[in-house]
């Protein structure tokens, strides 16, 4: 007699707790399958019938567990402070001792696992280049970015968080991202409406200024030569 709905739904669900509650305790590395199914009670046929390798099990864990508050980025009306928000966040699961750890292994599994790394395109990047590219999109319209490719504004933001995580070890924190999200409006972001004419009108006096000393100056000077 085949599970029902609901003893299904429990059984997924306790096989992802299981996994993420191992990981937690002995590290992804020392996970096995065989604990996982014997942690959430069900048999090892059940497990690899949904999840054929540890590593699309543990993709499962992320796309649930993290879901698209990690993975999108929100829409307030403002997108430097959805962007900030957003790099807080992707900040918070990459420093996170478990999931953090989760997201590592299973990112360079998918390096030499080609159906893993299809799944986390078509699950996770697919979900990324489209929604986050539209709302990354809207920054020109509403004069928070200047016209720049989505794509690749993503990748300039997000990728400096991965290095530090993958790469080199240094200090991955939220003030960071901060510098990583600053660094590139200050190059290619749109300053606020009435800067740029302030500064005109700033160049404009300061030169009106000088060449009116120079030329008082300049008058002064040929007067004091004609009397002497």
């Amino acid at each position: 007699m085949p599970n029902s709905p609901g003893r299904s739904a429990r059984s997924h669900a306790a096989i992802l707790q299981a996994a993420l509650d191992l990981c937690a305790e002995r590290g992804y590395s020392a996970v096995t399958m065989e604990a996982i199914a014997q942690r959430a009670r069900v048999g090892k046929p059940t497990l690899y019938r949904w999840w054929p390798s540890k590593g699309k099990l543990f993709l499962a864990v992320l796309t649930e567990r993290l879901g698209e508050p990690y993975f999108a980025i929100g829409d307030t009306g403002d997108l430097v402070a959805d962007l900030r928000r957003w790099l807080h966040g992707v900040v918070d699961e990459l420093t996170d001792p478990v999931l953090g750890d989760v997201v590592a292994w299973v990112a360079g599994t998918a390096q030499h696992d080609t159906e893993l790394a299809t799944i986390l395109q078509e699950q996770i990047d697919n979900l990324l280049s489209g929604r986050n590219q539209e709302r990354i999109g809207a920054g020109p319209r509403d004069g928070q970015l200047a016209s720049l490719e989505p794509l690749l504004v993503e990748d300039l933001l997000v990728a400096p968080l991965w290095y530090r995580r993958m790469i080199s070890g240094r200090p991955l924190t939220r003030a960071y991202a901060d510098t990583v999200l600053d660094t590139l409006l200050g190059i290619h972001g749109t300053p606020p409406s009435g800067t740029a004419g302030k500064a005109g009108t700033a160049g404009t006096a300061g030169k009106a200024g000088k060449a009116g000393t120079a030329g008082t100056a300049g008058k002064a000077g040929k007067d004091e030569t004609a009397e002497a």
